[in-house]
C-alpha cells in the first residue's frame, strides 16, 4: 500500500475510534440510567453497542504501526514511548484526580485522598485512563511479539486467517470464563488479553478483505444488533450479573464487529481525506480531555428540560466538539508561544 494509503487509512481508523469513544461514553451512561426497553434505553443501547469497536480498533491500528516498522534498538524504542505515553498519563492521572476532588466538593460528596490513591494505583484515575495503563504493558511487551511474529513468519509464514484464529480463540477463552478477567487481574496484568487483537491488526493491515463494503456493511450492522439483543437478554433476564458479556472488547461479537470496521475503514476513502487529516492529529487529545466535557455539559444538560434522546443525540457532537475546540485552541496556543520564545532568544 502506498504511504498515503497507509497515512490515510491509519488516520480513517484513528478519527473513527476517537468518535466511537465519545458515542460509548455518552450512551453508555443512558444504558445504566434510562428504564430498561423505553425507546430512549434502545437508543443508548444500539449506540453503545455500536461504539464497542473503538478499543480493539485502537489496539489494532497500534499493532499494525509498532509491529510493522523495523526496530532501530529496543532501548530507542522504549524512550519514544516513554515520552508518548508514560508521561502523559502521569500528568493526566494527576491531573483527573485533582477533576475527582473538585467534582465531589461541586456535588458535596468529597473524595477522601484514600480513594484518590486507591483508584491510582488501580490504573483507574479515571474511567477512560484505564486504556492508557493497558498499553503499558503492551508497548512494554512489543519487542518480545514483534521477535515472536518474525519467528513465525521465518519458520510458519502464517496467513491473518491464523491470527484472526488466535484472536477467536483467545476471545472465546474469555467468553468461557470472562468474569474471572479485565477488572480482577491487576493493571500490569490487563493488557495480555489484547494481544491477539494487536498481532492482529498487523497480521491484517497489508491485506485487503475479498468482501465488498456493502457485505462488510451489513455483517457490522448485523453484530452490532446482536451485542445490543444480547446486553437486552441479560439486563432483563440475569439483572444479577455484573458486567454486560456482550459490551466486552474482548468478547466475540465485538471482536466479529472490529474485524468489520477495521476493513471498511482500511479503505481509502478520498471524499472524507481532507477531514481526515484534519481531525487526525488531535485524536489523542480528544480522547484524554473528553470527560471534562462530558461532566459538564450532563451537568449543564440536567437543566433544560429535553427528552432522553435528544439529550444523547445533542450531547455527542457538543462533547466532541468542544474537546476538538480545547485541542485546537492549545496547539494554536502553544504554537505562539514557542514562535515568540524562539524570536526573543535569537541573538541580535
Amino acid at each position: 500500500m502506498q504511504d498515503n494509503q497507509y497515512s490515510l487509512s491509519a488516520d480513517q481508523i484513528r478519527v473513527v475510534a476517537t468518535i466511537a469513544v465519545i458515542v460509548l461514553h455518552v450512551s453508555a451512561s443512558g444504558v445504566s440510567r434510562l428504564p430498561l426497553d423505553s425507546g430512549a434505553w434502545w437508543l443508548a443501547n444500539l449506540l453503545d453497542s455500536f461504539s464497542r469497536v473503538s478499543i480493539p480498533l485502537f489496539v489494532m491500528l497500534s499493532g499494525a504501526l509498532l509491529l510493522h516498522p523495523p526496530l532501530d534498538s529496543v532501548a530507542n524504542f522504549y524512550r519514544k514511548r516513554v515520552a508518548r505515553i508514560a508521561v502523559p498519563l502521569l500528568l493526566w492521572s494527576l491531573f483527573y484526580s485533582g477533576w475527582t476532588l473538585l467534582k465531589g466538593e461541586v456535588k458535596h460528596q468529597p473524595v477522601p485522598p484514600s480513594q484518590l490513591l486507591d483508584n491510582l494505583l488501580g490504573g483507574m484515575p479515571y474511567f477512560h485512563l484505564w486504556y492508557l495503563f493497558m498499553l503499558v504493558g503492551l508497548y512494554a511487551a512489543t519487542p518480545l511479539i514483534r521477535w515472536l511474529m518474525m519467528l513465525l513468519k521465518a519458520s510458519h509464514a502464517p496467513s491473518s486467517s491464523f491470527y484472526l484464529a488466535t484472536a477467536v480463540t483467545a476471545s472465546t477463552l474469555y467468553t468461557l470464563g470472562y468474569q474471572w478477567f479485565g477488572d480482577n487481574w491487576p493493571w500490569p496484568m490487563w493488557f495480555i488479553g489484547y494481544i491477539p487483537l494487536f498481532m492482529l491488526g498487523a497480521a491484517m493491515w497489508g491485506r485487503p478483505s475479498n468482501q465488498g463494503r456493502l457485505a462488510l456493511l451489513a455483517a457490522f450492522v448485523l453484530m452490532v444488533v446482536i451485542i445490543a439483543r444480547l446486553a437486552h437478554i441479560q439486563l432483563s433476564e440475569y439483572p444479577a450479573l455484573g458486567a454486560i458479556y456482550s459490551y466486552q472488547y474482548l468478547s466475540l461479537p465485538v471482536l466479529a464487529a472490529s474485524v468489520c470496521a477495521w476493513y471498511l475503514f482500511k479503505r481509502p476513502h478520498q471524499k472524507l481525506a481532507a477531514y481526515t487529516r484534519f481531525l487526525a492529529p488531535y485524536c489523542f487529545g480528544i480522547y484524554l480531555v473528553h470527560p471534562i466535557f462530558l461532566d459538564i455539559s450532563q451537568m449543564l444538560m440536567a437543566k433544560f428540560m429535553l427528552g432522553d434522546i435528544t439529550k444523547m443525540l445533542v450531547q455527542i457532537p457538543l462533547v466532541f466538539g468542544l474537546s476538538l475546540l480545547a485541542c485546537v485552541t492549545y496547539r494554536h496556543a502553544s504554537s505562539k508561544y514557542l514562535k515568540a520564545s524562539l524570536i526573543t532568544q535569537t541573538p541580535r
